[in-house]
Parts: C-alpha cells; structure tokens; sequence
C-alpha cells in the first residue's frame, strides 16, 4: 500500500491514533446532556485507551468503541481487559435482565505500534472476531493539488443552516440520533474545532468538522446531493480545510470513520486532492452479538 506523501513512521502512526481518539472524546464531550441521561452515553479511560459507549444502542458499533489499543501497555498493564469488562457490562436501557447487560463493542487495531500484535493476540485468544481493514486515508499539509473551483464559497461554520449535524452523521453511517453530537459544533471556547460549509449563493452544498490534536487535523465531512458540476463543491472544501490545518499548525490530516463500515465519501475526489491510503486498520468486534 502507498503511503500518506511522507513515510509513515511509528511516531507519525501513533499521532493518528491519538488524533482518532481526541477526536471522538471529543464529540463525546460536547453531546448534549440528554444523550448521556437518556441514551446511557458514556466514555472512560484507562491508561492510553479511550472507551465509549451509548448502552441505548447496544448493537452499534459506531457507538461502542475502544480506541488506543494498539499503544504500549494497553495490554500489559491490563487496560484493555478493563475497557472490555466495562463495556460488558454497561446497563442497557431497553432490557432489565441483569444477565443480558453489555453492548457490542468494536476494537479497531492501528497497525505498526507498539501494542498492536500484542493486542490482536489477547482479542483472539478472548474469541474476538477479527474483520478486514478499513482504508485510513490521509494527506499531509502541503499546498491544495487543484484550483478551487469558481462559483463556489467557503465559509466558517456560524449556524447558518441547520443540516450539518444530519448529513455528517450520515456520512460516517451512524444512526440519525447521531445527528446531536454535532449540533453543538464548532465550539466558541474550544478552539480544537474547525467547521466549515461550501455553499453556492444561499445552497449548502457540502459540510466539515475537523478537530486538531497532536499535529494532526481528523476530518470529517459530507456533501448534499447536488446537480451542481460533480465534486465541485468537495474539492473547494477539502482545499479550504487542508489551507485551515496548515494555518493551525498541522501537518497531517486524517478522514474519520466510525470504524465498523467505510464512510460514505467520494474516493476519487479524496485521491484528487492529495489524500492516500495510509494502512487498513483491522478491527476486532465482541465476542457475542447482543440481541434486542
């Protein structure tokens, strides 16, 4: 596989992991209050793993996560068999048979660190089912391949439609209640968000929410369905957020996924503007299906 316009050394793996993880507690942190007291939305952290959960959701995947696994000590110290039995036994709201509790988990495994082996091993030996990788795509910083297209704006994010929440929830496949982690974004007092939407005239046309963390922009982004010239509007997007890393001082950026399907975007406009696949990143899922 080819890697990201630069060698991707274990240094620079191990910041994507950590920019993946930031990411998403992240977007946990800023959900509004009634997902964490209705849809038992939780995340905790042992040791260099971040856990999350939503226990109203216990067969999502998207939802129910452990992230840093493949980091050193996430197994020797035992922190990856505390993440595990605490989402085994998360209490799901639907059900009230104390035995049925816990939630389907996924385990995705960043290739070429430290704990990576180490980490496949104990998941196979505990039963875990191991399926193929999903490609990370990313770009380093430098200077957009291709002109922006004309016709087309973008501007800051300022809540100026109401449709970014739902279209980016959907293109990283997660159910429509996802859609809350985002209505509270960008952030005013954190300035680890940067949003984005490229519009023609008053049409929205296409959306991005990139956190920074670690030198390292995670992007995530969706276009609404448009007769306007194809790909257009994502070419001017992703220029303008490649352009807004560099100015926060990133010098990678990699696309967000929930993990357990390939997001839905346009791969060729991806590779058009630069973005290459990394590695796959395998993921391990839990051990037994919850049924509802």
């Amino acid at each position: 596989m080819t890697e990201a316009g630069r060698s991707m050394s274990t240094s620079d793996r191990l910041r994507l992991s950590v920019g993946e993880k930031a990411f998403w507690a992240a977007l946990w942190k800023q959900a509004p209050f009634p997902m964490w007291e209705e849809c038992g939305l939780d995340m905790v952290r042992f040791g260099p793993i971040w856990a999350g959960c939503m226990a109203d959701e216990p067969w999502e995947l998207g939802f129910n996560f452990i992230l840093g696994s493949s980091e050193a000590g996430a197994v020797e110290d035992g922190h990856l068999a505390d993440a595990v039995a605490w989402l085994e036994a998360r209490p799901v709201p639907a059900r009230s048979i104390a035995e049925d509790f816990g939630v389907d988990y996924r385990v995705p495994i960043v290739p070429g660190l430290p704990g990576s082996a180490s980490a496949e091993s104990w998941l196979q030996e505990r039963g875990a089912t191991r399926k193929p990788g999903l490609a990370k795509f990313v770009r380093d910083t430098s200077p957009p391949r291709l002109a922006s297209p004309t016709g087309i704006e973008v501007l800051d994010w300022n809540d100026w439609d109401e449709g970014l929440p739902e279209y980016l929830a959907e293109s990283l496949r997660l159910p429509s209640r996802a859609s809350s982690l985002f209505i509270g974004l960008p952030i005013e007092s954190d300035d680890a968000w940067c949003c984005h939407g490229a519009v023609d005239g008053d049409e929205p046309l296409a959306y991005a929410a990139m956190h920074l963390d670690s030198g390292v922009a995670t992007l995530v982004f969706a276009s609404r369905p448009s007769e306007f010239r194809e790909g257009a509007s994502q070419v001017a997007l992703l220029n303008r957020c490649i352009q807004r890393a560099a100015e926060e001082g990133c010098d990678l950026i990699a696309i967000a996924d929930a993990g357990h399907e390939p997001a839905v975007i346009d791969r060729e406009c991806l590779e058009r503007v630069g973005f290459e696949v990394a590695f796959e990143v395998p993921t391990w899922c839990s051990q037994v299906e919850v049924e509802v």
